[in-house]
C-alpha cells in the first residue's frame, strides 16, 4: 500500500505506468545479470533521493568491499536522468503488493535495502524483514505535520518500521518526528544530511553550460531553479520589473518539469508578463539578444547556478515543498523563495543564517523585486548573503551513514 503518491497528475500516471510489470522486469534482470557477491538495493525515489544518496554510494564502492549496486525509483524524472549512482541496473520500484515486493527481493537477493530520505514502501520494508535483509533509511526527513505521525498511517507504517536495523535521522527534529511515527527509538540515530556533502563535492561541468557562459558574462544573473506553476506568474512578473529597471540583469529560469507543454507555456506566461524569453536547450547553440533564457534541458541546473549572482528557488509557494536551496547555497549565492519557503529544513536553516529570503505573501512578485534589486545593488549585501547561505550547509554525514551502512554490510559476511 502506497502511503504517498509520488508525482501528480500526468507524471503520477506515467510513474503507474513504470511501475506496472517493474517485479518482473527485476526478476529478468537478475536471472540474466547478477553477479555473484554483495548486492546493495537503494531506493531514491526522485532526482533528488538519489542525489542523497549519491556521496553514500561512492564511499561505499571505496569502503564497503564495493558491492554490486542497483536504484529503484518512482518519479519518471529519473527515468529521464543521467544515473549519477553509477547503478548496475535502474528501473521503477515494484508495485507495494505481498506479490511484487517479495518477487523482486528473491530474485535481486539483496544484501542491503536502502531508502533515501523518507520515502518508504511498506510492503517492501515488511517483506524485506522476513527475509531477514537490513533495510536503512539514509538522510531520514519527515515533513512537520504529516500523516505518518498519526491515526490509522501511524500503525501501518509502524508496523513496517519495526523492522528497520538503522534510521540516519537528517537533523534533531527529524530523528523525533521518526519516533512519533513508530520506528523503534533504538535504530534512531541523528548522522547528518548526506545532500550536502553531494552539492559540497559535485564538481561543475563547465562544458555542459560553456555556451551561455559569454551571455552570462554580459550581465548580472539572477538563475530560478526548479521553477513550479506557482512560481511562474510571481517570477516572471518580478522579472519584468527587474529587467526594466536593471539593465545588467538577466534570468535563466529553469523549469523543475521541462516537457515541451511546460516550456511552451512559459513562453506564452513570459510573453504576457512582458518578458521577451529564448528557449535554451543543454548542447545547443549559444544564447542571442533575449535577456531570459528558458532551459529545456535536465541536470544542467547545479552546473547553471556557477554562472549566477543571485538564485532563486522554485517550490516555496507550497508549505514543505522548497527544492533544493542547498545547491545555489553552495556557490554562495543569496536565496530567493515563495512565501513558505522557509518552512523547509534547509529554507529554515538558510533563513535562520542571513542567507534566504522569502518574498512577501500579499505581493509576491513585489517582494521578489524588491530583494533582487537589493542585491543587485548592494554588492556588500549580496556577498554577506551569499556566505551565510553557504555557511548553513554542513558536512559529514555521507561519512558517517557510509560507516554505518560498511558495518552492516561486513556483519552479513
Amino acid at each position: 500500500m502506497a502511503l504517498r503518491l509520488p508525482v501528480p497528475g500526468r507524471r503520477l500516471a506515467e510513474s503507474l505506468r513504470g511501475r506496472r510489470g517493474a517485479a518482473a522486469r527485476w526478476a529478468a534482470w537478475a536471472a540474466a545479470h547478477r553477479p555473484e557477491g554483495r548486492l546493495v538495493w537503494v531506493h531514491g525515489a526522485s532526482v533528488g533521493e538519489a542525489l542523497t544518496a549519491e556521496p553514500v554510494v561512492r564511499r561505499l564502492r571505496t569502503g564497503g568491499g564495493n558491492p554490486c549496486l542497483v536504484h529503484s525509483y518512482s518519479s519518471p524524472s529519473v527515468a529521464r536522468w543521467r544515473d549519477v549512482l553509477g547503478a548496475a541496473q535502474a528501473d521503477y520500484v515494484p508495485a507495494d503488493t505481498p506479490e511484487h515486493a517479495a518477487r523482486a527481493l528473491d530474485a535481486l537477493r539483496p544484501s542491503l535495502l536502502v531508502f533515501s530520505r523518507g520515502d518508504v514502501w511498506p510492503e517492501l520494508a515488511l517483506q524485506a524483514a522476513a527475509r531477514d535483509v537490513p533495510t536503512v533509511v539514509i538522510g531520514a526527513t519527515v515533513r512537520p505535520g504529516s500523516l505518518r505521525m498519526s491515526g490509522p498511517v501511524r500503525s501501518l507504517y509502524a508496523s513496517a518500521l519495526a523492522g528497520v536495523s538503522w534510521i540516519g535521522a537528517a537533523s534533531e527534529e527529524d530523528a523525533g518526528r521518526w519516533r512519533r511515527a513508530g520506528a523503534p527509538s533504538g535504530a534512531i540515530e541523528v548522522s547528518g544530511d548526506p545532500r550536502h556533502d553531494h552539492v559540497l563535492e559535485w564538481l561543475t561541468d563547465l562544458t555542459a553550460i560553456a555556451p551561455v557562459q559569454t551571455w552570462a558574462s554580459a550581465g548580472r544573473v539572477l538563475v530560478a531553479g526548479s521553477v513550479e506553476p506557482s512560481d511562474e506568474g510571481p517570477l516572471l512578473h518580478a522579472a519584468a520589473t527587474v529587467l526594466a529597471a536593471a539593465p545588467e540583469a538577466r534570468l535563466v529560469l529553469v523549469p523543475h518539469d521541462p516537457s515541451p507543454e511546460v516550456l511552451e507555456r512559459l513562453s506564452r506566461r513570459a510573453r504576457r508578463a512582458g518578458v521577451a524569453a529564448e528557449i535554451w536547450s543543454p548542447g545547443g547553440t549559444a544564447p542571442t539578444s533575449s535577456r531570459c533564457l528558458i532551459a529545456a534541458g535536465t541536470g544542467i541546473l547545479y552546473h547553471l547556478y556557477a554562472l549566477a549572482t543571485v538564485a532563486y528557488v522554485g517550490g516555496g509557494f507550497t508549505r514543505g515543498r522548497l527544492h533544493a536551496a542547498i545547491e545555489p547555497a553552495a556557490y554562495a549565492l543569496p536565496v530567493l523563495t515563495g512565501p513558505h519557503g522557509g518552512f523547509a529544513a534547509d529554507g529554515q536553516r538558510a533563513a535562520a543564517a542571513g542567507g534566504l529570503v522569502t518574498a512577501d505573501r500579499s505581493d509576491p512578485a513585489r517582494g521578489i523585486a524588491r530583494a533582487w534589486l537589493g542585491w543587485l545593488e548592494e554588492e556588500g549585501a549580496r556577498a554577506a548573503a551569499g556566505l551565510a547561505a553557504r555557511r548553513s550547509l554542513s558536512e559529514g554525514a555521507a561519512d558517517r551513514t557510509a560507516d554505518r551502512l560498511t558495518a552492516l554490510l561486513r556483519d552479513r559476511g
